[in-house]
């Protein structure tokens, strides 16, 4: 048997467009104003090493950590300034509070058009030499799309989408958590209504961001510990088409510490290395088969 390990270079080498930077362009067609303002908060957050990260959207999982870095003071003026100032004239639409959910909407409607980006793609593909699985192996795919259930004879329950599928939640993001800072609001006597609601909705939408898009690794990992034990039943691991990245690693390392034999297909030199690095630190023993893919 064999454990396969699947990346999103899997499906680009079948022809499918999974970059970041073609989810841009699709999102630049369904809402540009939504894409303006992620490339300013990317930019005023300084989340990038490289200018083209933002430009491409490179390193987007990465670069959602902003969600946790939200201003909200700046959320907090941007609704009171454009509510009605006269409570006595204001209507629910008219108030800070709504101002503060319509004003960061766009944070859910990035995750939701990414949903839709995936929704929408075509899974069909003409198959190679490189990948022929066997019923009884085992598949651990890091893609959304069902590009293996759609296209090979496979044991569905062998597979497991560690990110969720089309059709159902997935899992964007990163895992560098950190709490947001939030209001500290006390209600009293003398408390004035319509500063602290409407600080109470800046706090929800901080917590709600900065959860929205943690991965959580961790919390998956641990949920999904009897699938990585069929690593010990299995001769070796495959990996194809998965960069190693840096919100991947965890999951990376734990099955580098199972096996003992490994054929990896890479596309770059950068995931070849990272992989090295990863066996050095975690199993210096192992045996990997390197093969330009």
């Amino acid at each position: 048997m064999i454990f396969y390990v699947i990346g999103n270079g899997f499906d680009l080498h079948y022809g499918l467009d999974t970059r970041y930077s073609s989810f841009k362009e699709y999102l630049k067609d369904k809402d540009w104003e939504l894409v303006k303002k992620v490339d300013e908060l990317f930019e005023n957050h300084m989340v990038a090493d490289n200018p083209d990260d933002i430009k491409l959207w490179n390193t987007f999982e990465d670069m959602l950590r902003v969600f946790c870095h939200l201003d909200g003071d700046l959320i907090y003026d941007t609704a009171m300034d454009n509510a009605e100032f006269d409570d006595d004239c204001a209507g629910y639409f008219d108030s800070p509070s709504f101002n503060v959910d319509y004003y960061t909407e766009y944070i859910s409607t990035l995750k939701k058009e990414f949903s839709n980006w995936i929704n929408e793609m075509d899974s069909s593909i003409s198959k190679d030499i490189f990948f022929d699985p066997d019923n009884n192996d085992y598949i651990l795919t890091f893609n959304y799309t069902e590009t293996i259930e759609n296209n090979f004879d496979v044991d569905e329950a062998n597979v497991l989408h560690i990110h969720g599928k089309v059709g159902g939640d997935i899992i964007v993001g990163h895992n560098d958590y950190r709490k947001p800072g939030l209001f500290d609001i006390k209600w009293d006597e003398d408390s004035d209504y319509r500063d602290l609601s409407t600080q109470e909705a800046v706090n929800g939408v901080l917590e709600e961001a900065a959860q929205l898009y943690f991965k959580d690794s961790k919390s998956i990992l641990d949920r999904n510990k009897i699938f990585f034990k069929h690593i010990d039943e299995c001769e070796k691991v495959v990996f194809l088409g998965l960069s190693c990245g840096k919100q991947d690693s965890i999951y990376v390392e734990k099955i580098a510490k199972r096996t003992h034999n490994v054929d990896f297909y890479y596309y770059d030199e950068s995931s070849k290395e990272s992989f090295q690095r990863i066996c050095n630190k975690v199993n210096p023993n192992i045996k990997v088969n390197f093969l330009k893919w």
